[in-house]
């Protein structure tokens, strides 16, 4: 039953579990898919317009560095000194150099401040707190610079101080009515307004920001998790910025996560924000997304196994009930429990009322054959006790012992009175059950006959303790035994017979053991005394009462019940052992036995 049920419960739970989870887990493979990409662009629009506002702000402080060249217009008389072609005084210089110190004294971030004059070519440097001082080549006639510098060439360019990133401005002094060089005004600026002004577009600790100047893309400022810049995407964004203007956004696509850049070229500066966008966020915010739908798809689940596991029990409980029904079959008890009638019966309802149907007509169909053969029985032993008195058969056997007395044959006397309390044993219908020491007595009547038939070929041997004598059990059991091993043993078997039968009496049951050396049983006539003991319903045998293992461990299975065991082990022409455990107490599985 617990195989059963353990089946059917594991069918409709698997059934349900597979057509709610299969769908489920490729609808969250797909939908993990969208949702990632999803994600992706969301990210990717919403950085962008954080670039913007950024690169706007990044655009007005550089606008407001350029500006501070131009500071000299707003004072006449430093604008004069500048203007002047005359080599300055000790007095214009100290003038100059305080000016520009005022100028460039509140942005802290400005290091090193250089201005060369393109009219006398002499330097003035202000503050030495953050770089070297910038030697600016001299001015030729034309007010050009005699020779190429790289770092002078833009307005803003990123030069390299101390192994630090710095912007490098430059600013000419113009004259304003005839647009000539007066003079040229160059200062590094550290990136701590940079990194300041950028520092709202970091979101996560493990995402990073990238500021590039020109169209070269030059790095000015990286987030202390990036490296410098150097790496195959900046080349591929290289390719994707040249020759573009205006505002340009998109993204890269890398295996550690996505590259967001916006590009704004307005102001005649070209700048670029990166923003790094690890693959673990766009991970987590999936997986956030996923989670709340699988938490609510594992309900669906457990719902689904709930009601398949109440429903499984509901048909189960009935299932059981035919099988407890079906088993009291087996054991003969045709006396069913009529099911309870539904207002609207469903299948097992209906299985269950014909299969009660059916047991009603087994047990009238049982009835009937159990009748007809005690019928059959009784009318057989009437016809046997008409054709011989059992009375006249055992007086005349007397009669016959007295004359081999008197003849002073012993042995034949001897031979007549064992045959006679053999006869007596086996036609006394009336006792059907007797004591274990009664049995005994008759089997060794029966061997002492047969070894005088056999003389010297045939041994006989019984090992039972005293103890066992009082149990009582049913009759003829071990003689037909017996003759089983003296047929197959001595007639069909090697000349030679050893016959011995061993009585074991332990605290459970009665052990009988009969043991010989004769032809034995094959592996195929074991298994078929096997299946005919296994069907307990099977119509009597044909053969007569007593003859056969089968008939008798259909009789004493009809005697015990369940409390009867037994056991078959044989070696063909060596050893033979046939072992029946019988309950010590000998009592019979049902009181309504007739014992008579």
């Amino acid at each position: 039953m617990l195989l059963v049920k353990r089946s059917i419960f594991t069918k409709i739970l698997l059934s349900v579990l597979i057509a709610t989870i299969i769908p489920f887990v490729l609808s969250n493979y797909i939908s993990y898919q969208i949702t990632g990409k999803a994600v992706n662009d969301q990210l990717v629009e919403l950085n962008q317009n954080s670039m913007a506002i950024t690169a706007s702000g990044l655009h007005a402080y550089f606008h407001e560095l350029s500006m501070l060249g131009l500071a000299y217009y707003s004072d006449p008389a430093l604008n004069r000194i500048l203007s002047s072609e005359t080599l300055q005084t000790p007095a214009e210089s100290v003038y100059i150099t305080q000016h520009l110190e005022g100028i460039f004294a509140r942005y802290l971030e400005v290091g090193s401040v250089s201005y060369k004059s393109a009219l006398t070519n002499k330097q003035f440097n202000v503050g030495t707190a953050y770089a070297s001082r910038v030697r600016i080549p001299d001015f030729d006639d034309d007010r050009k610079l005699s020779r190429p510098h790289e770092e002078l060439t833009h307005a803003f360019q990123v030069t390299h101080v101390g192994g630090e990133r710095r912007l490098r401005v430059n600013r000419y002094f113009l004259d304003i009515t005839t647009r000539k060089t007066i003079g040229l005004t160059t200062f590094d600026v550290q990136d701590t307004q940079v990194r300041e002004r950028v520092g709202a577009l970091t979101t996560s600790q493990d995402s990073a920001i990238y500021v590039f100047l020109q169209d070269d893309l030059q790095l000015l400022y990286a987030s202390e998790d990036a490296n410098d810049g150097e790496t195959d995407w900046v080349d591929a964004l290289r390719e994707r910025m040249q020759g573009r203007g205006g505002i340009t956004k998109g993204s890269l696509r890398h295996p550690e996560g996505t590259y967001i850049y916006y590009r704004d070229v307005s102001s005649a500066l070209p700048l670029t924000l990166v923003k790094f966008v690890p693959q673990s966020v766009i991970d987590e915010a999936r997986t956030t997304a996923l989670g709340r739908s699988m938490a609510i798809q594992i309900g669906a689940v457990l719902l689904a196994a709930v009601m398949a596991a109440f429903i499984s029990y509901v048909i189960l409980q009935r299932v059981e009930r035919l099988l407890q029904h079906i088993k009291r079959l087996q054991m003969g008890d045709f006396r069913l429990k009529a099911p309870k009638r539904n207002p609207v019966p469903d299948e097992l309802d209906i299985l269950e009322e014909r299969f009660h149907e059916m047991a009603l007509e087994l047990d009238r169909l049982w009835n009937k054959q159990f009748r007809h053969q005690l019928e059959l029985s009784h009318a057989r032993l009437k016809m046997l006790q008409a054709q011989i008195n059992p009375h006249f058969f055992y007086n005349t056997l007397q009669s016959i012992g007295t004359l081999a007395i008197k003849s002073n044959a012993r042995e034949v006397s001897d031979r007549l009175a064992e045959f006679g309390a053999l006869f007596r044993y086996s036609m006394d219908i009336d006792t059907e059950e007797v004591y274990l020491k009664e049995e005994l007595d008759h089997v060794g009547h029966y061997a002492s006959l047969q070894m005088g038939r056999f003389k010297n070929k045939l041994t006989y041997a019984v090992s039972c303790p005293e103890e066992a004598y009082p149990i009582r059990m049913p009759k003829m059991i071990l003689q037909p035994l017996v003759e089983n091993s003296i047929v197959h043993g001595l007639e069909k078997g090697t000349g030679y017979g050893e016959i011995r039968v061993d009585i074991e009496l332990r605290e459970d049951a009665l052990y009988i053991r009969v043991i010989d050396n004769g032809k034995g049983f094959t592996s195929e006539q074991i298994q078929a005394i096997r299946q005919r003991y296994a069907s307990r319903n099977a119509a009597p045998s044909e053969q007569r009462v007593g003859i056969g293992l089968a008939n008798v461990l259909a009789r004493l299975l009809l005697y015990y019940g369940d409390a009867f065991a037994w056991d078959v082990q044989s070696e063909p022409y060596r050893l033979t052992t046939v072992t029946l455990q019988l309950p010590r107490n000998g009592e019979a599985r049902d009181e309504t036995v007739d014992r008579r």
